[in-house]
């Protein structure tokens, strides 16, 4: 690393690269080229935006890979910690396993702004993967300028670039691993919004009491970055991603919507009534699956609270609230269709007891509590969702 005075810009934000090694197969070899990429990456972003590479190290976790390849999203939750417990703004992990990818065959890295951590593999890296004829310098050479490059890539994405179309650039949209080594470093305009993006996405502030002071001051700053987050992650992307949990509420609404006493309770049941327990379905279905897909609060062993795990919390909670909200919206809106379309009022009027149940307010009513009921009984069946499909879409800003 870089090995000059003190500089406060410097100490400023710190961007740490953690060697994270699974199989240890070769650790000499595979140490010695994160070290020179590490330091081709402290050099472009001292240039670029003045700030501190760290390089860290971390004994890789005892993970069991599926189809020859390991879960990204579990290296990513240990950074969370990691970036905690080493007092970094950025953690970048690098591991030199295969990436399971959601929509490609291989991928190389994921970064996730939500966090401020990415994930990067050095596995396709490496030229003796593809068998190309390289002595061991030459491969070890560029290797390390591939991951470089792919590192700065990755960063950029925490920072909220946009990828560009030079096949030079380094946030260049790049379909393989031959695309990285003609890719180069950032341009003027693009070292220009990093330094506008990165006191806004550091997330830097931390507490060791007083923690819900904090949090709530944090809500109030960071809602604009925890909204971004929000549309991100796209609540209604994220129902398409729970397909347990619709077929499950749906399963029971079909079941409550030819059931006479839910007749009964939408001609007797006052409409404000309704609307707080359709308010508390919506809401104890989002904690339902707030605790099975969230990462949760991570706080250091010294009770430190970081503001970048506020901000993935309340971003997490937000989405999934959303989600529970939309989804409540549709079943609400399909059993209403299905009361004025093909339900046949003769029913309406002879299976409610007290009052038929003809009116339209009738059919709203019994349209919400029907939606509450399945929504928390498919809230109960969603926790069996892939959490990898799911914890993807809320945490994951793309896979390259």
């Amino acid at each position: 690393m870089s090995t000059d005075g003190p500089d406060p810009a410097r100490d400023a934000y710190v961007v740490g690269v953690m060697t994270m090694e699974v199989e240890n197969r070769d650790s000499e070899r595979f140490r010695r080229r994160v070290d020179a990429a590490a330091k081709a990456v402290d050099g472009v972003l001292t240039t670029a935006l003045g700030v501190r590479v760290e390089l860290h190290a971390f004994e890789g976790p005892h993970l069991t890979p599926t189809a020859g390849a390991y879960s990204p999203l579990d290296f990513l939750q240990i950074g969370m910690a990691e970036k905690l417990e080493r007092g970094v703004h950025f953690l970048l992990i690098v591991t030199e396993v295969d990436l399971s990818a959601s929509t490609l065959s291989y991928t190389l890295a994921l970064p996730s702004q939500l966090t401020n951590v990415a994930v990067v593999s050095t596995k396709r890296l490496d030229p003796d993967f593809w068998g190309d004829d390289l002595s061991e310098a030459e491969a070890d050479d560029r290797a390390a300028r591939r991951l470089e490059t792919l590192v700065l890539h990755s960063f950029g994405h925490l920072l909220n670039l946009d990828h560009d179309p030079d096949p030079h650039n380094a946030m260049f949209d790049f379909a393989g691993v031959d695309g990285l080594d003609a890719m180069g470093g950032f341009s003027e305009g693009q070292r220009a919004a990093m330094r506008r993006a990165l006191p806004r996405e550091a997330h830097e502030r931390t507490a060791t009491s007083g923690h819900a002071a904090f949090v709530l001051k944090t809500l109030a700053r960071d809602w604009r970055s925890i909204g971004a987050a929000v549309a991100r992650a796209n609540p209604l992307r994220l129902a398409t991603q729970l397909p347990t949990m619709v077929t499950a509420a749906l399963s029971v609404l079909i079941f409550l919507f030819f059931t006479p006493d839910m007749w009964d309770v939408a001609s007797t049941v006052d409409l404000y009534q309704i609307v707080l327990f359709s308010a508390i379905t919506i809401v104890a279905s989002t904690v339902v699956l707030y605790r099975a897909f969230a990462f949760g609060r991570v706080t250091g062993r010294g009770r430190v609270l970081a503001e970048s795990t506020v901000v993935t919390s309340a971003a997490t909670a937000v989405c999934l609230l959303l989600t529970m909200t939309a989804l409540f919206a549709g079943f609400a809106l399909m059993t209403y269709g299905g009361i004025v379309t093909i339900f046949p009022r003769k029913l309406m009027e002879t299976w409610p007891t007290v009052d038929p149940a003809v009116r339209p307010l009738d059919h709203i009513k019994l349209s919400l509590f029907v939606a509450g009921l399945g929504l928390l009984a498919g809230s109960l069946g969603g926790r069996a969702d892939s959490r990898d499909l799911v914890r993807a879409v809320l945490f994951v800003d793309e896979e390259s």
